[in-house]
């Protein structure tokens, strides 16, 4: 399975198995629903959006509390996609500083915990739903609880997903 097919299933069976209030999703809350969790926000150096310490029994999310609370919501679901990837392949000791400037290489790991935050946040079919109906981009930040370049930044990927997709084999 791609990385991002990967992420956005996760993303979607973490919303079935916690999330039912309706949008926006509140990623706080579906964190203090991980077992031994919390969400701390504080001051970080600047240029850092969060942090992520996980040990075998507890597992703790730093946010910048300086942060806008849009980004301090997209940080947190950000900081669950590293998280869920993780433990998922029976990592259960590590830290994670999520940068943001160049000092942190954009590999897979930032991939898939930037695609599980979208997912998670602004699900993609609900998202394309209100794109295709013409909403505009404030009105779809808005409603997810996002900013307004979370939002191009989603429309962006979803569509450079899409071109990317091959086309179906030949009849």
């Amino acid at each position: 399975m791609l990385v991002k097919d990967k992420a956005r299933a996760h993303a979607a069976r973490v919303l079935q198995q916690t999330w039912s209030a309706g949008f926006p999703v509140d990623p706080e809350r579906i964190a203090s629903q991980m077992p031994n969790m919390e969400v701390q926000r504080l001051p970080l150096e600047k240029g850092i959006s969060g942090m992520l310490r996980v040990e075998p029994d507890y597992a703790i999310i730093y946010v910048n509390s300086a942060d806008s609370p849009e980004r301090q919501r997209f940080t947190i679901a950000h900081e669950l996609g590293h998280y869920i990837e993780r433990t998922d392949r029976g990592q259960d000791d590590f830290n994670v500083i999520d940068y943001r400037s160049d000092k942190q290489p954009y590999d897979l790991h930032e991939f898939y915990a930037d695609e599980f935050a979208g997912h998670l946040l602004m699900p993609t079919e609900e998202f394309l739903r209100m794109v295709h109906r013409g909403d505009p981009v404030a009105l779809v930040a808005k409603y997810f609880g996002v900013s307004v370049p979370a939002v191009r930044q989603r429309y962006q990927r979803i569509r450079m997903m899409a071109e990317a997709e091959p086309p179906p084999p030949p009849e």
